[in-house]
């Protein structure tokens, strides 16, 4: 008799973990990821917005006209002055606010600390309604077309659908419906391997790629490979690589740009020897400018002894561009902050082997972390042959000097949930693909009301330690078909004799 009460309660046990599982999944379109339902939603209430800040195109009458207005959160309706949204969804992620704020507003002129708190995105399908970041059970900040409101909560009660109209609908939501959604998609994608060793004990070139993929007609095309880096800019296409010469005994790397359809180039290899080895890396390549790394010396082990911003039309220059003079006082101000504390976070024996007298504000570069692009410093060593420095995170966004689209449109976390080995993504910036980048591969998965299609619609095979250092995204027809037209041509020429 207790074997049997045993098993039933095994069972039930069982039935019941069972039925706290759900997932809704299309017909033959795979299952989707669904963020999970705040159970109790913190930001419930009435709030009032008592000052306001400008972070990018807002406008200052409307946020004028809101410090007089009532917003309301709860279930069934989400209240902002006179915006309504019906029946809204509620996203929580616990992390750190100035974080959040540099990497989806590009916002650095507000100090929250470091303790992480509880931040609540409202959304309609694609579309982000607003976002709060709660300080305390009575005040928050709200983050609302392109405005920084504190608010102080007023009292619990709120607004129902019934008060200002059954199934209401955000018309600013509506206004912002990704009215690209449907449209064709094309990104081109640059791809840098890692150095082997050669037979000589030297380091031969790193090498590069660029591949060109395309969606039209929600059918993913076939991806097309061109060697080199094909970089799109304001007056057309970019041909970038980097020249491995050999120039009096010592190995010397520069960059070779060239406007595809032109014959004169940009920058063209030193004809004079420079007296030393130069190793060059890219790391990054936006419209207008590079990230790099490189080492001079005699004893290059594959460790750089700097990084560098350079512009695409100037790569021959030895000297980078230096942080204040690319994106502002600010920018170098949050440079130094972060250099300070590194520095005084270092060891008595660590702080003897760099460079620790002063900042030197040519020597950032660009990095991925969960998807997006962010800046570090780096303090050299001052012997670059046994010791290969020291990074630092520089609390500033890069701006649209660097980069054009950087926004994540589905969650890290959900992102780890469909693809575990995940070390990066990209996102097109009509919301209707991303792009999850492991090791060895790139899956391309589809995104449907916000939330990712576990079914992957194509895989991209990587070379052993390939990275990528440039995501530049295409979306409507005519577009992509340019950039289609664009990549053929340079195929078609690079299978000529």
């Amino acid at each position: 008799m207790r074997i049997k009460i045993k098993i039933l309660t095994i069972l039930l046990l069982t039935m019941s973990l069972i039925g706290c599982t759900s997932i809704s999944k299309p017909k033959d379109q795979g299952e989707i990821i669904v963020a999970p339902k705040v159970a109790k939603l913190d930001i419930n209430g009435s709030w009032k917005a008592t000052n306001y800040e400008i972070m990018d195109s807002g406008d200052k009458n409307e946020a004028e006209d809101l410090l007089t207005r009532r917003i309301s959160f709860n279930s069934e309706l989400a209240a902002i002055g006179h915006n309504y949204l019906g029946n809204p969804k509620y996203k929580l992620k616990v992390m750190n606010p100035n974080y959040f704020l540099v990497n989806e507003y590009k916002w650095t002129k507000t100090d929250l600390g470091n303790k992480d708190v509880e931040i609540t995105s409202v959304s309609d399908d694609n579309n982000v309604f607003c976002d709060f970041i709660k300080l305390d059970n009575n005040s928050g900040l709200l983050i609302y077309k392109g405005v920084l409101y504190n608010l102080t909560k007023t009292d619990d009660s709120t607004l129902r659908q019934w008060d200002v109209g059954v199934n209401v609908r955000s018309e600013d939501s509506m206004a912002n419906l990704n009215k690209n959604y449907n449209d064709p998609i094309g990104v081109l994608i640059g791809l840098k391997s890692s150095r082997e060793k050669l037979s000589t004990g030297e380091y031969g070139p790193a090498g590069y790629r660029t591949l060109w993929v395309s969606f039209k007609d929600d059918k993913l095309n076939e991806p097309k490979e061109i060697k080199d880096l094909l970089v799109p800019r304001m007056n057309g296409f970019w041909s970038i690589k980097v020249n491995y010469t050999e120039n009096k005994g010592y190995i010397d790397e520069e960059f070779e740009v060239t406007q595809v359809n032109e014959k004169e180039q940009m920058s063209k290899v030193r004809p004079m020897a420079l007296g030393y080895d130069l190793y060059r890396d890219i790391s990054f390549i936006g419209n207008d400018y590079i990230a790099t790394q490189y080492y001079k010396g005699t004893n290059f082990k594959n460790n750089y002894f700097a990084e560098q911003i350079l512009p695409v039309d100037n790569t021959k220059t030895l000297k980078g561009v230096d942080i204040g003079t690319l994106l502002g006082e600010e920018a170098q101000k949050s440079f130094y902050m972060a250099w300070n504390d590194q520095v005084g976070n270092l060891s008595k024996e660590a702080k003897e082997k760099l460079n620790v007298g002063a900042p030197n504000y040519e020597n950032y570069t660009m990095i991925r972390k969960n998807g997006h692009w962010l800046i570090q410093g780096k303090i050299s060593a001052n012997d670059q042959d046994n010791f290969n420095g020291v990074s630092f995170n520089i609390n500033y966004p890069p701006t649209k000097k660097l980069v054009n689209h950087d926004k994540l449109f589905v969650s890290w976390n959900s992102i780890k949930e469909v693809v575990p080995a995940a070390v990066d993504a990209y996102t097109a910036y009509n919301g209707r693909l991303v792009f999850i980048v492991t090791k060895d591969k790139i899956d391309i998965y589809q995104i449907r009301n916000g939330s990712i299609v576990t079914n992957s619609i194509g895989t991209i095979n990587l070379k052993n330690d390939e990275s990528v250092v440039m995501c530049e995204w295409v979306v409507t027809g005519q577009s992509v078909d340019k950039w289609d037209k664009v990549v053929n041509l340079i195929k078609d020429s690079d299978k000529k004799p």
